[in-house]
């Protein structure tokens, strides 16, 4: 069984579900707090959650610096169509490796004639204040799905629903970055997937197999820790790593209950009332008798060296590592390879993705021509070419872009879920709700601290918080 997407609603909007199964908009919308208040107030609540933003091996600082010193000066040519603006870009991203946005970034210089500031953020707080404040910069990169969702973006970005962009985008990406029916960005990167990394030469040494189902992976995982090998490699004390045994396990939430996303955005249903929903708490904590001892405390870079030493057997992570794995690791990236998160069932096994932060422009801009060429151009088929030059892409491009050199076979194998058709978008993308301490959540279940339905309780709660302060639910 593959699930079909297109059901699923867009942000913003009350929906009922008619015959044709189509979902349209209802006479009682959902009420939804806007305006500047709600950008201040909701700073501090919402902060945790970009916890989750896309990580990857980008450092901001670098793209920052690279660009300011760059000893070319671009856009001095006067048959540049933009010679003489300045446009300022804040970057809530680390989604490609060190230096890859601002080399892009100074291609599109040379070709455009204006200059490019960049200004690497790493607070959440800063770009809701900056927003509220009104000094938004000509171009975001920022967070797609529930994150952008609680922005206000009509506020501040441009409408690009009746452009050309649009029309290159998948419907994914299309979703992700639209509220009420609205788009307002393009992709930054390409999107991702999150799962399983296993070390192969461990897979071959104990004569293991790549698991279909639920309880074959955690065989897998008894043999290892029975051997004397870490079996799961974990970070509680990191925002990402802690979450994502949970966040990656939606594919089997949204297989088992298909109308999940919708009752829980409607308040209908929650984790700890549903079997679906209590199951993959469950699933977390199964893993947790497997955990690295030291997963209070050690840090993901020690983690990878293990890893990459043959002293771990697995990793829960996102394929946007891969790209700083091969820098890093060189042709050792051939030891690993990947599978999505099993599900109970070999049928429920599929991947769970992210798509693509969001570059936004800003519709109050002084320089409104010169921002839609650059986005314009960015995810044109000359834009990405430049693009992955700089690094090599792990998930698949929304526009449909192939790059031009032949992927190596850990990227193939996770590409091959968007081939089956086995992908289903993490719940934040299908949802506007999600709970702010859901790190603190896992924390206190990976260490032993609460059980599975504790967590599925408070993650409700947690979540019943956060749509109250959205005017969501009652």
């Amino acid at each position: 069984m593959i699930v079909s997407w297109d059901k699923i609603p867009p942000f913003g909007a009350g929906l009922t579900e008619v015959r044709t199964g189509i979902w349209q908009l209802s006479e009682v919308k959902m009420r939804r707090k806007k305006g500047i208040l709600w950008i201040l107030l909701s700073a501090m609540l919402l902060g945790g959650l970009a916890g989750c933003r896309r990580p990857g091996g980008g450092s901001e600082m670098t793209d920052a610096v690279s660009v300011k010193e760059s000893p070319e000066e671009s856009g001095d040519g006067e048959d540049k169509e933009f010679s003489g603006i300045t446009l300022t870009m804040l970057n809530f991203s680390s989604a490609t490796p060190a230096g890859v946005l601002a080399k892009t970034c100074a291609a599109a210089e040379e070709k455009f004639g204006f200059r490019i500031e960049i200004e690497p953020c790493y607070d959440d707080n800063v770009v809701r204040t900056r927003l509220a404040t009104g000094e938004c910069p000509d171009l975001l990169i920022y967070n797609t799905g529930s994150l952008l969702y609680s922005l206000n973006p009509s506020e501040f970005f441009l409408d690009l629903t009746d452009t050309g962009m649009a029309e290159t985008l998948d419907k994914d990406f299309i979703r992700a970055a639209s509220v009420d029916g609205v788009l307002y960005g393009i992709p930054q990167c390409d999107g991702m997937g999150a799962g399983v990394f296993y070390n192969k030469e461990l897979y071959q040494e104990y004569g293991l197999g790549v698991p279909e189902t639920w309880e074959e992976f955690k065989g897998n995982l008894e043999v290892l820790q029975n051997a004397g090998v870490d079996a799961m490699g974990i970070a509680l004390n990191e925002l990402v790593s802690s979450q994502l045994p949970f966040l990656a396990d939606n594919y089997q939430v949204m297989y088992d209950n298909p109308d999940f996303a919708r009752e829980f955005t409607a308040g209908k249903t929650g984790f700890a009332d549903s079997e679906e929903g209590r199951r993959t708490w469950e699933r977390y904590e199964e893993l947790v008798p497997y955990f690295n001892k030291d997963c209070a405390a050690v840090s993901i870079p020690e983690l990878e060296n293990r890893f990459f030493g043959n002293e771990l057997g697995h990793l829960i992570y996102f394929s946007s590592k891969i790209p700083e794995w091969i820098l890093t690791y060189g042709d050792k990236i051939n030891k690993i390879g990947f599978f999505a998160m099993p599900g109970d069932t070999g049928e429920e096994t599929g991947l769970t993705i992210w798509p693509s932060n969001g570059i936004y422009g800003n519709k109050k801009s002084e320089h409104t021509e010169a921002v839609t060429a650059f986005l314009e151009w960015y995810i044109s088929e000359e834009g990405l070419d430049v693009l992955t030059s700089f690094y090599t892409p792990a998930g698949i491009f929304h526009t449909g872009y192939r790059p031009k050199e032949e992927s190596i076979e850990l990227i193939q194998e996770v590409q091959r879920y968007y081939t089956e058709g086995k992908v289903i978008p993490a719940l934040e993308y299908l949802t506007p709700v999600k709970g702010i301490n859901c790190a603190f959540i896992c924390n206190k279940l990976g260490s032993g601290r609460i059980g599975a339905g504790e967590a599925a309780e408070a993650y409700d709660e947690e979540c019943r918080k956060a749509a109250l302060q959205m005017g969501l639910w009652e």
